[in-house]
C-alpha cells in the first residue's frame, strides 16, 4: 500500500522544528555560527523555491490575483512576528525583557500561528500532484531547524528550563503538523494559499534568516546564499526528473 506523501513528509518536516530546539539545548546554545550558516543556505532556498515555483504555480492555480494572497502573506507574518509578539528577534537570543516569561511565551504563540501556515502550505504543495511538494518540503524542512532554535533560545534566555524550551519547540512542530492535516481536510483553495506561502517564504528568507546569515564576516554570508540557491537547482532537476518518469 502506497502511504500518502502527506503523512510522512508533513510530520519530517515539523520535527525539524524539534530538531532545532533540540541542537540548542544541548548543544549549540551560544554558538551560533552554524545555525546562521544554515540560516543562509535556507533563505537561498526559500528565495529560489519562492520565486521560480510557489509563486508562479499559485498564480496558475487562481489567476493573477494571486499575487495580493502573496502581499497579504507577507504583511501577515510580519504582524505575526512584531506585533503578536514584541521585542521578537529571530535567531540566537540574547539579552532579556522586563516582561521575560510573558514574552517568551508570545513569541510561541507567534511562531505557532507561522508554524500552522506552513504546514498548510506543505499540504497545499502536495496536492498539486507535481514536483511542487518535494520542493516545498525541502524549504520548509531548511528553514524550519533554525526557527525551533529560535523558539529554544528565546525561552532559555528569558527564564524557562531547557526541558521547557524543547517543550516549545515541539510547540511549533504539532503547529505545522495540525496545519497540514487541517489544509487536507478543509480542502481551502490551492491557489490562495500558494500564494499565501509565497509571501511567507519571502518575508521568512529576506527578514528573518538572511539578516541572521549576515552577521557572519566576510564572504560566508553569500556563500550560503549561493549554496540554498544551488540546492534549490539541483533539487528541482532531480524531482522534475523523476517525476517525469
Amino acid at each position: 500500500m502506497n502511504l500518502h506523501p502527506l503523512y510522512w513528509l508533513a510530520p519530517i518536516a515539523a520535527l525539524a522544528t524539534l530538531l532545532g530546539g533540540w541542537l540548542v539545548v544541548n548543544y549549540f546554545h551560544g554558538k551560533v555560527s552554524l545555525m546562521r550558516h544554515l540560516s543562509g543556505v535556507a533563505a537561498g532556498y526559500l528565495v529560489s523555491v519562492t520565486l521560480i515555483r510557489i509563486l508562479p504555480e499559485s498564480i496558475e492555480q487562481g489567476g493573477h490575483g494571486m499575487a495580493y494572497w502573496a502581499l497579504g502573506g507577507f504583511l501577515v507574518v510580519h504582524i505575526i512576528e512584531h506585533g503578536i509578539s514584541p521585542h521578537f528577534h529571530y535567531g540566537e537570543e540574547s539579552h532579556t525583557h522586563e516582561t521575560t516569561k510573558l514574552a517568551g511565551v508570545l513569541a510561541l504563540v507567534g511562531l505557532s500561528l507561522h508554524s500552522f501556515m506552513d504546514g498548510m502550505a506543505i499540504t497545499a504543495a502536495i496536492r498539486t500532484e507535481s514536483s511542487l511538494g518535494a520542493l516545498v518540503f525541502m524549504g520548509i524542512l531548511l528553514h524550519r531547524i533554525p526557527e525551533g532554535a529560535t523558539i529554544s533560545s528565546i525561552f532559555l534566555v528569558r527564564g524557562f528550563g531547557s526541558r521547557s524550551a524543547l517543550f516549545a519547540a515541539g510547540g511549533l512542530a504539532l503547529a505545522a503538523w495540525l496545519g497540514a492535516v487541517s489544509q487536507e481536510f478543509l480542502k481551502l483553495p490551492v491557489g490562495p494559499v500558494l500564494g499565501v506561502a509565497a509571501g511567507l517564504g519571502l518575508y521568512v528568507a529576506s527578514s528573518d534568516l538572511l539578516p541572521q546569515a549576515q552577521k557572519e564576516k566576510g564572504w560566508k554570508s553569500t556563500l550560503g546564499l549561493l549554496t540554498g540557491t544551488l540546492l534549490f537547482l539541483v533539487t528541482s532537476v532531480l524531482v522534475n526528473h523523476n517525476h517525469g518518469h
